[in-house]
């Protein structure tokens, strides 16, 4: 009877994995930026009568500083123009009031002489009625009576019009108050000063030019922030938002909802060899690039040229290309492997018995060096990673623990977790 042929156990070396604390991270580069510009603009037309000696392309103005002064000679009449429109109103009101006082005692004297009159008029009609007076010298009586009412009522008219005229005068004098408000508000605008403290980017301005209002005369660059909009690939940004927010966001969340998650991200942003700067996630970008489809993030670095040594701190400089490290939350119950450990979606591990196994594994995280699988193994599953062909599944083996292997995933996987520590 023919024997059964002996079974080989193939070498094979494993690392034994476990479920464990996984930080996700994301590399994506940008150029730097200052948060805000501004463009400043002329407010008034003027003659430019001093420039800042420090306004120049590249040079650091403070806050208050004084960049321009426009001529004021204008202005200066118009205030004066205005001041004297105020006093001749005010003229005009107090001659007012004090013809509304006269007309008050006029109209006084005139109703009395009015009632005086129309007394005697009474009077004459009863000698009228027994024949003591004629008819001439009552009528002569009664047209006194008309004239001092006529009077009377003239005063009156002229007293209900006061209020009317004082309110025209006081129209008169707000208006000349609004252009003195006005003319003095040119006047300063005259004196140009930097709103916030930044970098000139650009100056259009010099002495002796006259400038037109609204003419830009410069730009300036925000210093207190620098902006980076990171473009980052993709795929990359898919898993590395998949692992993020699979524990921290309800399902279906909105680009809202997920944006309030940006402030749990760390960042760090780094100049070539110039050092690394701290950095906060500040919203989601609005638009893709079209030239390489990347999706982009908004981070901004506070006070950008604070701390800055020539040779080991580089300042983040408008137009800087940068690299931004991005680092989420520690997402738990996660298996890493070596990213040679699973082919075809596959990975071969060793059963208790030592025959090979192969389990399907999808990929959450792709890393140069090691993968993160989306649903995690049991601890103390034996994964090979040495090559094994042919890999015939239920074949003995012989397996070898593999200590470099498992110090060099420990060492990527520090590497990854390394980047949210210092700068």
């Amino acid at each position: 009877m023919r024997s059964q042929p002996e079974e080989f156990a193939s070498l094979v070396r494993v690392i034994t994995t476990a479920p464990q604390f996984f930080t996700p991270r994301i590399t994506g580069f940008g150029t730097v930026a200052p948060s805000r510009t501004l463009e400043v603009i002329a407010q008034v037309s003027a003659r430019v009568t001093y420039v800042n000696k420090h306004l120049k392309r590249g040079a650091f103005i403070s806050e208050g500083d004084v960049l321009a002064i426009l001529s004021a000679e204008d202005f200066e009449l118009e205030i004066a123009e205005a001041s004297s429109d105020i006093a001749v109103a005010d003229i005009n009101l107090e001659e007012l009031a004090v013809e509304l006082r006269a007309q008050q005692k006029s109209l006084k004297i005139a109703k009395a002489a009015f009632d005086l009159e129309n007394r005697e008029l009474s009077r004459l009609r009863t000698l009228l009625e027994r024949r003591v007076f004629s008819e001439q010298q009552v009528e002569n009586q009664q047209a006194l009576v008309l004239e001092r009412e006529a009077t009377v009522q003239d005063l009156e008219n002229e007293i209900a019009l006061n209020p009317i005229r004082n309110k025209a005068l006081e129209q008169a004098k707000r208006k000349s108050e609004l252009n003195l408000e006005t003319a003095r508000l040119n006047h300063s605008r005259t004196v140009i000063r930097a709103p916030f403290d930044a970098r000139v980017a650009r100056v259009d301005i010099e002495i002796g030019k006259f400038v037109a209002s609204g003419t830009s005369i410069g730009e300036l660059d925000g210093i207190d922030t620098a902006s980076i909009d990171v473009q980052l690939n993709p795929v990359s940004m898919s898993e590395f938002a998949g692992l993020l927010y699979e524990a921290h966001t309800e399902p279906g969340a909105g680009l809202r909802n997920v944006s309030r998650e940006l402030e749990k991200l760390s960042a760090r942003v780094r100049i070539g060899y110039g050092g690394a700067w701290q950095a906060k996630v500040d919203r989601i970008s609005d638009t893709v690039d079209p030239d390489t489809r990347s999706l982009g993030l908004i981070v901004s670095v506070n006070n950008p040229y604070d701390d800055a040594h020539p040779g080991t701190r580089t300042p983040l400089v408008k137009g800087m290309f940068a690299t931004v490290e991005l680092t989420g939350p520690e997402v738990p119950n996660k298996t890493v492997l070596p990213r040679s450990a699973v082919t075809n979606d596959k990975v071969m591990t060793v059963s208790g018995d030592n025959r090979l196994v192969l389990v399907d594994a999808q990929i959450a995280y792709h890393h140069e060096d090691f993968v993160v699988l989306k649903a995690p193994l049991a601890a103390g599953t034996r994964v090979i990673v040495s090559d094994l062909s042919p890999a015939i599944e239920g074949m003995l083996l012989e397996p070898i623990k593999d200590d470099a292997a498992l110090r060099n995933l420990s060492l990527a996987i520090g590497n990854v977790h390394g980047g949210e520590s210092g700068s």
